[in-house]
């Protein structure tokens, strides 16, 4: 018997190599994996539909639900972090994260999850408004969907995805925007530093991250029980109608496929994952829809209310398959 084809656009990464180099299968079906453009482009083609299922922007995942695209996602959290080192500043022309009320901020995206958090962070912990602040994006949306509650100064034409950074960081260091808030360095070096994101906002004099205290930020994830989900694995409700045992088959698929990423870590890799355990007290990538993933999906929205992108924040139950909550 033929099996079904499915299509999926994953990232090539230690926790899906597995099923993307077929070492891990799924009865009855046949996985038609596309892994090659940018996560950006990626998240981009699976919301114009290109995908049954797809690795995809936690904070576009939200308001694309509430547009009425018929996405549900699976509690495959696939991309996580605190967002504090990603908000970047020049040297020398800052004293305290408040003096950015009136400024003009820059970001690659306005919608992008890892802006919507920082946005957030700056929120709770100094009590700025997205509306307190003007707004410079130097790159494409993947989806907006709604008239925003500020005015958004816009880089024309926007390059392409991947290559919104080096704009940024030229204009921080000029002075011409106050903060830049950017992707990248999940995970580990989310928490403890060292990743690659300082390298590649680095290239012009002065510009260094808002905050870098490691203990800072790890008293931060405890204290709020909020561990940023960044990526998430969605899928057309369509292909759940059509196919009713996909969604329980896909989940122990990629924990299997996870259960199998040391093989691809590298000795260094694999002791910062057990840091980053320890550090929050529980593993981040188990694809469970834990105490933490709820609250953390609830924060989410709650900031996307209050930066314009969604109107209201929606039950967990109407997001996911039913599947995670068993």
């Amino acid at each position: 018997m033929a099996k079904t084809r499915i299509t999926l656009g994953l990232p090539y990464h230690p926790r899906t190599r597995a099923l993307i180099d077929g070492e891990i299968a799924i009865d009855g079906y046949e996985l038609e994996i596309t892994h090659d453009p940018s996560a950006g482009e990626r998240h981009y083609r699976f919301a114009q539909g290109e995908w049954d299922i797809g690795e995809y922007s936690a904070a576009t995942f939200l308001r694309t639900r509430e547009k009425g695209f018929r996405f549900l996602a699976l509690p495959i959290f696939f991309e996580r972090g605190p967002r504090q080192r990603n908000i970047y500043i020049c040297e020398g022309k800052l004293n305290h994260p408040s003096e950015l009320k009136g400024k003009k901020i820059g970001c690659f995206r306005y919608g992008a999850t890892a802006v919507v958090w920082a946005r957030g962070f700056l929120l709770d912990e100094y009590g700025l408004k997205t509306t307190d602040m003007n707004w410079y994006v130097s790159g494409r949306e993947v989806y907006i969907g709604r008239e925003l509650p500020v005015k958004v100064e816009r880089l024309d034409p926007p390059p392409a995805f991947g290559h919104e950074k080096p704009h940024l960081a030229k204009l921080l260091s000029q002075g011409d925007i106050h903060a830049a808030l950017v992707a990248g360095d999940s995970g580990y070096p989310g928490l403890f530093g060292g990743g690659v994101l300082p390298k590649a906002m680095g290239e012009f004099p002065g510009v260094k991250p808002l905050f870098d205290d490691a203990e800072e930020i790890i008293r931060w994830v405890r204290e709020k029980r909020i561990y940023p989900i960044i990526h998430l694995i969605a899928m057309k409700e369509e292909a759940i109608e059509k196919y009713s045992d996909l969604p329980a088959k896909l989940l122990e698929a990629f924990r299997e496929a996870k259960k199998l990423a040391t093989k691809y870590l590298t000795a260094e890799q694999i002791a910062g994952q057990e840091r980053e355990k320890a550090a929050i007290g529980e593993d981040p990538y188990a694809y469970v829809m834990g105490e933490t993933e709820k609250r953390t999906i609830q924060a989410l929205a709650r900031y996307q209310v209050e930066q314009g992108l969604i109107k209201e924040s929606p039950p967990l139950e109407s997001l996911f398959v039913r599947e995670a909550f068993i």
